[in-house]
């Protein structure tokens, strides 16, 4: 037998490992995939624009087919700074933008760049758990910070100041958040920021869903940051509907020139890999170019799921949820009582017995303990269907 590295051994993704109990239950019925946050796979609905499908296409006929710079196309990367001072009322400068293929590389070149063993990620709880896998294979420990559900799921700030330990080395901010689909108030964003900065930490913010929210109000934690240093994490998955090509940014926000060298080696660490697909980032710079209708109009569609599917939703005794302010999620509380020993099995069972695929939530870390994370993606006419299931189901449940 070869011998793995032990960094690899207790690797988990609740949000994709389900999908091997759903691939056998599917030889038998028919799946509702609710597990993954993908909008593409319902195209009824969420498909990628034709234009930017076009610019896709145009890019290679024009000859972008070579490898990029690193760091990304640079007139990539200056549409990036306009959009976040026009978006986000922050100011950049092209050397501030890394393109990454997905958010996800990005996670992973910010962990390699930071973490070391014993090194401590304090994350949202729930949280999005591709963070916590990627600091434990480099040695670190995610610890949580808890999410006020009685709040709207908004952060408490007194544990994460609880939480803070020497070891500590940034704090992540997720609004709006996987897996609750909450908003944070800007007041509990700003006093997040500031306890980073009174521990000298950076923030860590995540911003994948910044378009997809269904209130007015939305503050982007840099334009709240101050002199505190600020990992930005964005990308054209969601919005743009083309998960995917994965293509993502991350940006530096460092008005002290306190993160310099750790942003000189995550640029060293991007030049390994040569660099992010080149005709996708020619494609996203026309995304940007032109108006976000597809975005406004997905945000309509999804407005209308989260209604009928939170309407149902309270009416399964069995299950409660805070309304979410964004994203495509919901993160029930499950109420297991003596029927399931915990989320997991609930979950699994319900899979195998309805064919309705979702997350446990304790994927999501211990504060996720007792709930599901579903998606509202599919059409109301699918949404029908899996609540009538989830709610024949666990009447019939003894």
């Amino acid at each position: 037998m070869v011998r793995v590295a032990k960094r690899l051994e207790n690797i988990t993704y609740a949000i994709r490992d389900i999908y091997e109990t759903a691939k056998e239950v599917e030889k038998t019925k028919k799946v509702h995939y609710l597990n993954i946050g993908d909008p593409v796979l319902f195209p009824d609905s969420f498909s990628t624009p034709r234009y930017i499908c076009d610019a896709l296409a145009k890019a290679t006929y024009d000859g972008h087919n070579m490898y990029a710079d690193s760091l990304g196309v640079p007139a990539l990367r200056e549409k990036l700074c306009e959009y976040e001072r026009q978006n986000n009322n922050i100011t950049l400068n092209p050397n501030d933008i890394l393109i990454t293929q997905g958010v996800t590389e990005g996670i992973m070149f910010l962990n390699a760049a930071l973490i070391e063993d014993g090194d401590e990620l304090l994350s949202p709880g729930p949280g999005y758990p591709t963070y916590k896998s990627y600091t434990n294979m480099f040695g670190g420990k995610t610890t949580y910070y808890k999410l006020e559900e009685e709040d709207n799921w908004n952060p408490d700030i007194d544990s994460a100041r609880k939480a803070i330990t020497d070891k500590t080395k940034a704090i992540l901010v997720s609004s709006p958040n996987n897996p609750t689909g909450s908003v944070a108030d800007s007041k509990n964003i700003k006093e997040l920021i500031d306890l980073a900065g009174e521990h000298d930490l950076i923030v860590i913010s995540d911003e994948i869903y910044d378009k997809i929210i269904f209130q007015e109000e939305y503050d982007c934690p840099a334009s709240l940051g101050g002199d505190v240093p600020i990992v930005g994490m964005n990308g054209f998955s969601k919005a743009h509907m083309s998960t995917g090509w994965r293509l993502g940014y991350m940006f530096f926000f460092d008005p002290e020139n306190k993160i310099t060298h750790l942003k000189k080696n995550i640029e060293q660490l991007a030049r390994i890999r040569l660099c992010a697909n080149t005709p996708a980032q020619w494609a996203a710079l026309e995304s940007l170019n032109q108006p976000f209708n597809h975005t406004i109009r997905m945000v309509e569609n999804l407005r209308r799921r989260r209604d009928y599917a939170y309407k149902r939703m309270q009416e399964i005794e069995e299950l409660s949820v805070v309304l979410p302010q964004g994203t495509f999620y919901m993160f029930p509380k499950i109420h297991l009582d003596s029927k399931w020993k915990d989320d997991k099995d609930f979950v699994l069972d319900l899979l195998k017995e309805t064919g309705v695929c979702t997350v446990f939530g304790s994927g999501f870390g211990k504060y996720g303990e007792g709930h599901l994370r579903m998606t509202f993606l599919p059409s109301i006419a699918e949404l029908e269907i899996v609540f009538n299931k989830i709610e024949h189901y666990l009447k019939n449940k003894e």
